[in-house]
């Protein structure tokens, strides 16, 4: 007989802040962490709040998160928050997905499956008017993300905050 597996039970406070993004994470779960084979995340996404009198707050990117491929299938979730008309994802969110970065416009709850090695991103909230789950599962027990920068043009590349961040990962040169 097999040893029994426990659950990994970890609470939303517990999990650290996402990268260098103000984004509480309510899971985070690297496969090789819990024993399981996929790699899950999950936040909330809310409206971003301005903050009066300053006049040199930045201003909304371009591109969001950048385009990008895993070698794993990839399968996003965007789920309203109102209860009374879950269909209604509260907010305007583009995304491209394909070789020819095909533009898709979401206002409603989606799931969306991309097949390993498929170009997609940007991933950019255009409006936000009530904050939304988003989901991701990633068919690998650890994230794999190889970003794919000339997709873009300069112009969207440079307004990107924080674009050191935005690193390959699980790729070798």
């Amino acid at each position: 007989m097999s040893e029994e597996k426990l659950p990994v039970i970890t609470f939303a406070e517990d999990v650290p802040q996402q990268d260098f993004r103000p984004i509480p994470w309510q899971i985070r779960v690297d496969g090789c962490e819990s024993g399981m084979q996929c790699f899950y995340s999950a936040h909330w996404c809310y409206p971003r709040k301005e903050e009066p009198g300053k006049a040199d707050a930045p201003k909304p990117s371009k591109v969001g998160h950048p385009p990008h491929l895993h070698k794993e299938n990839e399968i996003m979730m965007l789920i309203g928050g109102d209860p009374d008309d879950p269909y209604d994802l509260g907010a305007t969110v583009e995304f491209c997905i394909g070789k020819d970065m095909k533009k898709y416009t979401f206002t409603r709850s989606v799931t969306i499956m991309i097949p390993g090695g498929t170009p997609h991103g940007y991933y950019k909230i255009v409006d936000c008017r009530r904050p939304f789950m988003f989901v991701q599962i990633q068919e690998a027990p650890v994230r794999t993300e190889k970003f794919l920068w000339e997709y873009l043009t300069q112009e969207q590349i440079d307004s990107i905050e924080h674009k050191e961040h935005w690193q390959d990962t699980g790729f070798d040169d």
